[in-house]
């Protein structure tokens, strides 16, 4: 493999990783399952000083007892504490993986392997791929399906895995089929589908209700209706939707962009009660945090780091000019689907009440990271302009812009991009252009 170029203070273990032949010696002593290119098939990354988690998907299998092959690796430069983690995980986790992987210390490298699904904080991950009980989970997500007259046939049950966050929660498409038990019925069922560790699924599953409710009369969007949640507390799931991401080379781009301005304006207004996101002292605590990160990184632009980070502290609180909105709180072009002509917004996990300009700002850095032309993202700014009863000014919205900016910097590096060093210089100019008002 060729170098790639990290971070000074990432882990020795993960260069070996994706540089060199790491995996390769650990699928050889039967520790991991064979991967061509190990580097591409990195789905989460988290790095830490001398210290990084990454999860590597392999084979993605459908089968109802079958997950895809998938191994996370948290690596130390610290051995002790290699150590110390696997002698934890080994009792955490004692059960081989359904195609019988262990949890693995790599002494040389520090790298401590734990197989997917078995992940203690979310239990309920492993019982997905167990047919029979799943099977009892699984009318709970269906309303009007009951034990005594319907059954899940095993067979022709799928699942699919779209994201995985360890510890915290995993995201699977599901196709389930049921068959009635005396009369000759059969229903099909595609599922979005969440299991997520017990400390949060209650709020979260309270959430997703809230908001299907909410959304449900809306007329310039729709959003997938919540079906239910199991009896275990920590599986939901929601309709699957089978519109088409926005497509950047439509003829039509711009009419879209105004479906989704419209769309979110109409979003922002709705009346629900959800906790409220972080005041304007905690937003400036979050940017000391990420230019912190920032500085790590990319240790030689530490002083143009610092003076954006001060000058996006110093404009924070203008944002207290608005007043409470319902945030989206993850708002990139992802989020939606077009069913026809009508956009679908998706993914609420981040929803709740605070500064619209917040959600503004993260689309915009979303389409300029595409590479969007200024002229369809007007058409989306100025749409939600026209249907938002609340005025965008350019005061709020340049802090909205810089701070979506500066949360997605490192984003190339997560992404394992060759150039993230170029492509992180060139977030912060845009950030210093916009904190000044060169950009609007």
């Amino acid at each position: 493999m060729n170098h790639f170029p990290l971070p000074p203070d990432a882990p020795a273990g993960f260069s070996e990783l994706i540089s060199g032949d790491l995996w390769h010696r650990l699928a050889d002593a039967g520790l991991v399952f064979p991967l061509e290119n190990p580097h591409l098939s990195i789905q989460y990354l988290r790095l830490k000083p001398n210290a990084c988690r990454v999860f590597l998907l392999g084979e993605q299998r459908e089968k109802a007892d079958m997950p895809p092959q998938g191994m996370l690796l948290q690596i130390y430069d610290d051995k002790d504490r290699a150590q110390s983690v696997f002698n934890k995980e080994k009792t955490r986790r004692p059960l081989p993986s359904p195609d019988g992987w262990m949890t693995f210390l790599d002494e040389a490298t520090g790298v401590v392997g734990l197989p997917f699904p078995n992940d203690p904080e979310i239990p309920e991950l492993r019982r997905i791929y167990e047919p029979d009980r799943f099977r009892r989970l699984a009318l709970d997500l269906v309303k009007g399906l009951t034990p005594d007259q319907w059954r899940l046939q095993r067979r022709l049950t799928k699942f699919h895995l779209l994201a995985y966050k360890p510890g915290r929660r995993a995201v699977l498409r599901a196709k389930l089929k049921f068959r009635h038990l005396i009369e000759d019925q059969k229903i099909r069922v595609r599922l979005h589908l969440k299991v997520e560790k017990k400390s949060t699924a209650h709020r979260s599953i309270k959430q997703a209700k809230q908001i299907s409710e909410a959304t449900a009369q809306c007329e310039r969007f729709k959003t997938p209706t919540f079906l239910g949640s199991a009896s275990n507390g920590c599986l939901f799931a929601h309709e699957w939707n089978g519109g088409d991401p926005v497509d950047l080379t439509s003829s039509t781009l711009s009419t879209q962009f105004e479906s989704l301005g419209s769309a979110i304006a109409e979003f922002h207004s709705i009346p629900i009660e959800l906790p409220a996101h972080v005041p304007p002292q905690l937003i400036s605590e979050e940017v000391v945090v990420i230019a912190n990160d920032l500085q790590r990184i990319l240790p030689n632009c530490s002083k143009q780091i610092q003076e954006i980070s001060q000058e996006l502290n110093r404009q924070i609180p203008n944002l207290c000019i608005l007043p409470s909105s319902l945030l989206h709180g993850d708002l990139h072009l992802d989020q939606f689907l077009i069913e026809g002509s009508q956009p679908v917004l998706l993914d609420f996990d981040r929803a709740g009440r605070g500064y619209a300009s917040l959600d503004i700002g993260s689309m915009l850095e979303d389409l300029r990271l595409r590479g969007v032309t200024p002229e369809h993202s007007s058409s989306f700014l100025e749409s939600y302009r026209s249907e938002c009863s609340v005025e965008m000014t350019p005061k709020v919205l340049r802090v909205g812009r810089a701070l979506a900016i500066l949360r997605r910097a490192s984003e190339p590096l997560r992404n394992l991009d060759p150039s993230w060093q170029e492509k992180l210089n060139s977030s912060l100019e845009e950030c210093r252009n916009c904190l000044t008002g060169e950009d609007l």
